[in-house]
């Protein structure tokens, strides 16, 4: 292992590369045809996947999880991505009432994090429910675990009203407004 790849390694955390399933339960929930998924499985390699990952942190890197390498281990690419200093975001939600400068700026962030993406043909794809935000101890927001779809892949604008549904979630989530919308 190299000397810059043993450093990071020790601040990390490591995801390994399992597969596509988390893309193929989205495309269900899509009712998009499983050939979607066939299609996405044979385009995709790690390799493939990784340099989406650092395009797409390099759009907002104040926001999104920096990649750092592409490791095999135990017969496994693994993808080593920095270590986020925080927690979930829904696990901080309970903490979080009240502080209404903070929960602004988490929803700011957010929006403008998501927007960027999309302005740019990329999607996040998985943020239902709150997943895939941490908040790290400084207030900032880190998207973790994108779907890396292809840039102007055919069925986007599936993924990205799925990525807009799931904002607006969030906010109410935040905002403990289960059952109105928050614009």
């Amino acid at each position: 292992m190299n000397k810059r790849l043993d450093e990071a390694l020790s601040d990390t955390f490591v995801k390994y590369e399992l597969g596509l399933g988390t893309e193929l339960f989205v495309i269900e929930e899509l009712g998009l045809d499983k050939r979607v998924g066939n299609y996405l499985r044979a385009r995709y390699s790690p390799k493939d996947r990784f340099k989406i990952m650092k395009r797409e942190y390099n759009l907002a890197p104040d926001n999104i999880v920096m990649p750092i390498a592409l490791q095999e281990i135990d017969g496994k690419k693994t993808y080593v991505l920095e270590r986020i200093n925080g927690d979930m975001l829904m696990n901080s939600l309970y903490k979080l009432r009240g502080n209404s400068k903070l929960l602004y700026s988490i929803k700011q962030q957010l929006e403008d994090t998501v927007q960027t993406l999309h302005n740019n043909g990329y999607v996040h794809g998985d943020l239902v429910g709150g997943n895939n935000i941490m908040l790290t101890k400084d207030g900032k927001i880190k998207l973790i675990d994108q779907l890396y779809i292809p840039k102007n892949f055919e069925y986007i604008d599936a993924f990205i009203k799925l990525d807009n549904q799931a904002v607006k979630s969030v906010v109410n989530l935040m905002y403990g407004k289960a059952g109105k919308s928050v614009e």
